[in-house]
């Protein structure tokens, strides 16, 4: 009896061993598949700064509501600055910066901060509209901007904010980072068609002289 009762608890212990082997060979399976083919897929669910949608984070990819987010989070970031939080905000900008354009990107938004703080002016961004180029993982970001020095607005301009990010293991890099102003290019591009009319003017009215004194 004793015997028979050894060989039944020793082919339990044989099934149990045997069970709990494959057990772990399959989790070991799991985890080298999870490793290998479904890391490509993997997916976080993130918000953004302002806490008003939800968006998706891949390894090298975002959604385009994420850029949006984002993009006008940087440009309210570079475009509110006064004298005591400009270089904050360059260096808080700064950390989003890839290495290989980090001086480029950094000069641009140093220049501004430097500007700022110099001639002593607040200058205080609105945001109004914002455009993802699809593709590019580049958000224009379009607002007025105004400056102040004390209480004394000097001055009243739109801008756009031109920023292109990279995404790389899941963080998202500000690769450029620049501002454009529409009513100054504008400008700059009626006077340059004012001056090629008094040009052509001038050369209208030498010839007119030639010609009479012929």
């Amino acid at each position: 009896m004793r015997f028979e009762k050894w060989i039944r608890d020793w082919k339990t212990a044989l099934a149990e061993n045997f069970f709990l082997r494959s057990l772990c060979l399959l989790l070991a399976l799991g985890l080298i598949l999870n490793a290998s083919f479904f890391k490509k897929r993997e997916r976080i669910i993130i918000v953004p700064p302002e806490l008003s949608k939800q968006f998706w984070v891949e390894q090298n990819r975002v959604s385009p509501e994420y850029l949006e987010q984002m993009g006008v989070f940087f440009a309210i970031m570079g475009g509110n600055l006064s004298p005591s939080n400009a270089a904050y905000n360059v260096k808080f900008l700064s950390n989003y910066i890839p290495p290989d354009v980090y001086s480029d990107v950094k000069m641009e938004l140093s220049s501004q901060a430097h500007y700022i703080a110099k001639n002593n002016i607040t200058q205080a961004f609105f945001p109004a509209a914002a455009k993802v180029i699809d593709g590019e993982n580049r958000v224009l970001i379009e607002g007025n901007t105004v400056r102040n020095i004390g209480t004394t607005r000097i001055s009243q301009e739109k801008m756009v904010f031109n920023v292109k990010f990279r995404v790389k293991d899941f963080k998202l890099l500000v690769e450029e980072f620049f501002i454009d102003y529409p009513e100054r290019e504008k400008k700059k591009e009626e006077s340059t068609e004012k001056k090629a009319e008094r040009k052509e003017l001038r050369q209208k009215g030498l010839k007119t002289e030639g010609g009479t004194s012929q």
